[in-house]
């Protein structure tokens, strides 16, 4: 099977977080995400009514233009919430979060887990793997996870596949 080419990895920072726990001033650092004033290609957004893959076009925009990741607090969601919404947004189906603020709870995912989530899902499982591995819980979200992805990666009908997850959560999450 030929490798995959890498997205293009956006993140709009709100710069919320402390800098030393951001994750994404973190993707940044290391050169893996460019930060943006605009989101560019796909916005990975929790309030889009809009899911990741849901529309055949999302893989091929993805890869063409790139992803871009709302960089900010769960806590102040209100303020930004619709702020991003467009015909672009997309927002994840249920994953839960390894990272340590909020391990374990359904969609309340990092930066860096919302875009290795969306990476996952649109089959570049690799890339993925590589920003998950510069946090010490990192892979444990791919582990946590691994039932999910794999059926959200593999199936036609992501809502259904959603829909699979939500009602068999203790099958698919290993907590």
């Amino acid at each position: 099977m030929p490798k995959k080419s890498l997205i293009k990895l956006f993140v709009v920072p709100f710069e919320e977080d402390d800098p030393k726990k951001c994750t994404a001033e973190k993707l940044k650092r290391f050169n893996m995400v460019k930060f943006v004033r605009r989101p560019v290609g796909l916005t990975l957004n929790p309030f889009s009514p809009i899911l990741l893959k849901e529309k055949p076009e999302d893989e091929a925009l993805a890869r063409l233009k790139g992803l871009t990741a709302i960089d900010a607090s769960w806590k102040k969601r209100e303020e930004w919430g619709t702020k991003y919404l467009n015909e672009y947004s997309r927002r994840l189906p249920l994953l839960i979060a390894a990272n340590p603020i909020n391990y374990a709870r359904p969609h309340l995912l990092s930066t860096v887990e919302a875009l290795a989530a969306s990476l996952y899902i649109l089959g570049n499982v690799s890339q993925a793997e590589v920003i998950l591995s510069k946090f010490k819980w990192g892979p444990n979200f791919l582990k946590l996870n691994k039932r999910a992805l794999e059926l959200y990666k593999k199936s036609e009908d992501i809502v259904s596949a959603e829909k699979e997850v939500s009602e068999n959560y203790a099958v698919y999450f290993s907590i």
